[in-house]
């Protein structure tokens, strides 16, 4: 059963606020991820450009799907824990995969900027990347889609957002699985996802209040 909605996580006909705050979450994301790479790692701002375009384009997809599963959700400040908890139920079995599988790839110098060795055949990489990675996130992303509305369009929303968060920041899970970065790979994913978390949850609210603000002021005998 869904809940009754604050005022400011009401959901705006044709889901703009979402969706906006989608894209500002991929955004924030992205900024995140480069940022702890460059301390962490190595820097890697040269993909920024790229990066962008890929966190819009993703942003509108995890928008999309916070659209569908936000009525289904705790009140705020609860609502940032529960999307990064989904954020974690959707990546935990393409982890659970790559950790039980072991090292696929052992990076170069230089962060891996200086190539590396692929430890696994071509297929067997090909299985751990499509089906361990992408196919367990989409998989989850549907499932809990389901279990939490029971709706087959959310479901279908939230399995496209699994497979933006398998090519965004879950792209190396598969790599890294059972290596020694893999400690580093979590502080990443963690980070990104809560500050993702964060700013789309409180963009939302801070979008669906301006605009309604907006539409009261415009009102006939208002303003």
């Amino acid at each position: 059963m869904s809940r009754s909605l604050d005022v400011d996580q009401l959901v705006e006909p044709g889901w703009t606020a979402p969706v906006q705050a989608g894209v500002l979450a991929g955004m924030a994301g992205l900024a995140t991820f480069l940022l702890i790479h460059h301390v962490l790692i190595v820097p890697i701002w040269f993909i920024t450009p790229v990066g962008a375009v890929l966190a819009a384009v993703g942003g509108v997809a995890v928008g999309t799907a916070y659209a569908d599963l936000l009525p289904h959700l705790p009140r705020r400040p609860w609502t940032v824990i529960a999307v990064f908890v989904l954020i974690g139920a959707v990546l935990l079995p393409a982890i659970a995969l790559a950790q039980l599988w072991g090292p696929m790839f052992v990076m170069g110098g230089d962060g891996g900027n200086g190539g590396g060795t692929l430890l696994v055949s071509g297929k067997d990489a090909a299985v751990r990347v499509v089906l361990g990675l992408v196919g367990t996130t989409v998989v989850a992303g549907a499932v809990l889609g389901w279990l939490l509305t029971r709706s087959r369009r959310a479901a279908a929303r939230l399995a496209a957002a699994g497979l933006v968060l398998a090519l965004g920041p879950g792209h190396n899970i598969p790599m890294l699985g059972g290596t020694p970065a893999v400690g580093k790979e979590f502080v990443i994913l963690a980070t990104v996802a809560g500050v993702a978390s964060l700013v789309l949850v409180e963009a939302n609210a801070r979008l669906v209040r301006r605009g309604r603000a907006v539409d009261d002021f415009s009102r006939p005998g208002r303003g």
